[in-house]
Formats: C-alpha cells, sequence, structure tokens
C-alpha cells in the first residue's frame, strides 16, 4: 500500500515538474522567436522601443551566430551578410534620410527592380526616394506635398486635369491615385493607373511645367499606407 502511494506521488511530481519545465522553455522559445521577428532597423525606425533598442545593442558589433552546418567552425556570421536586398534598401534610405517608413513599393522601371519608399523624416518633410534593388543605391529623391501647397501652385504650369489627361493618353485605365511633390525644385504630378487589361497599376509622373512624361513604373506590390 505504502509503494503504491510512493508510486502515484512520484508520477504526480514529475507530472509538475514537465509542466514546469515545459512551462521555460515556451517562455523562452516565445522570447527568441519574438526577438528574431524585430526589423533589424528598429533603432532607426522606433528609437523608443526599449525592447528592440536592448535587441540592437546585444547585437551591435554585427555577429549574430555561428554557421550551422559546420561542426569545427568558429566563423561568425555577420547580419549584413544575411540581409536582403529589401533589407539594404531600408537601411540605406533611413541612414541617409532618418525617420518612419510609411510604405514601400516593389517596382519595374526600365527592366529594373526598385523599392520606392515613402519616409515621414525626423527633420519634418515626408519625402519619397526610390532604391536600386541590386547596387543599393538611392535616386530619385522628392519632397512629397499637397496639392494645394503655395511651393507646388507656385511653381506648375499644367493643370491636374491636364496632367491626368496626358497619363491617360499614355495608360488607358483608372486613376487610382494621384500624389503631388518637388523633385529638384520641378513640380511633379504622379498618378497610379489601374490598366484593367493588364492587370496591375502603372505608375506614370508628369512633368507640372512642360507635361512631358518623366518616368513610368510598373507597380509589383506595395506595403503600408499612401
Amino acid at each position: 500500500m505504502k509503494a503504491c502511494k510512493k508510486f502515484k506521488l512520484f508520477f504526480i511530481y514529475r507530472s509538475y515538474l514537465l509542466k514546469f519545465i515545459m512551462g521555460i522553455t515556451m517562455k523562452k522559445t516565445l522570447l527568441l522567436l519574438a526577438l528574431s521577428s524585430l526589423p533589424l532597423h528598429a533603432d532607426s525606425l522606433y528609437s523608443d522601443n526599449p525592447v528592440q533598442q536592448n535587441f540592437m545593442q546585444k547585437y551591435s558589433d554585427n555577429k549574430l551566430a555561428y554557421h550551422h552546418g559546420k561542426k569545427d567552425s568558429k566563423a561568425k556570421v555577420s547580419f549584413k551578410d544575411k540581409m536582403t536586398d529589401v533589407d539594404k534598401c531600408v537601411s540605406a534610405a533611413v541612414s541617409k534620410y532618418p525617420g518612419h517608413i510609411l510604405s514601400m513599393e516593389a517596382e519595374i522601371e526600365n527592366d529594373r527592380l526598385i523599392y520606392e519608399f515613402d519616409i515621414k523624416t525626423k527633420a519634418g518633410p515626408e519625402i519619397e526616394i526610390e532604391c536600386d534593388a541590386v547596387k543599393h543605391t538611392l535616386h530619385d529623391y522628392e519632397v512629397e506635398l499637397n496639392g494645394d501647397d503655395p511651393k507646388f501652385t507656385g511653381a506648375v504650369k499644367i493643370s491636374a486635369q491636364d496632367a491626368k489627361d496626358i497619363a491617360l493618353a499614355k495608360y488607358n485605365g483608372k486613376v487610382v491615385d494621384v500624389e503631388y511633390s518637388m523633385e529638384d525644385n520641378n513640380p511633379v504630378y504622379e498618378f497610379d493607373i489601374y490598366v484593367k487589361d493588364k492587370g496591375h497599376e502603372v505608375e506614370v509622373e508628369v512633368d507640372g511645367v512642360t507635361g512631358k512624361i518623366l518616368e513610368t513604373e510598373i507597380e509589383i506590390y506595395d506595403i503600408g499606407a499612401e
């Protein structure tokens, strides 16, 4: 009888012990998953988040982990070697223009893949900057404005309707978005046109002075708020 009681107590004790160990393991696993999901450049985008700050400080030497699959290797891997093209473009953009990325678009321009970022800069202006997906170089810097901003209305020579007609003459479709910006002190209309026959959006930039189409880009996808 005593042996049976001890045997029963042993199983109860083991059950509680397993639950305790599994609880700790699960917490550690969830913590590691949470940390691993943090953006590598959270210090630039969300500098007021202490969890992300600690994560970035811990790996500020750019060393993340040992190589896997090589039992005797002690060489550490730099997170720069693990960064994707998007990561590298994000890094380039927020390093040059510190602030909060509002949206990102992947586009094709002249058979070249580019990433386009809208950034609310710490300096104040909302800007648009493009990044070559292969070379990770920045280009086509624009300052985003409202259509009634004096900086835009004082420089523009053609109306929004005229610019829209020019864009639609090039790509017959439905205008789903219009943006106004200054590029090299020149006013620019930007139209997102959904072309039903092609099944995708085309971004068309029209010079606000001459009415010339400056560039066209095929939109692959977009993330974030416009």
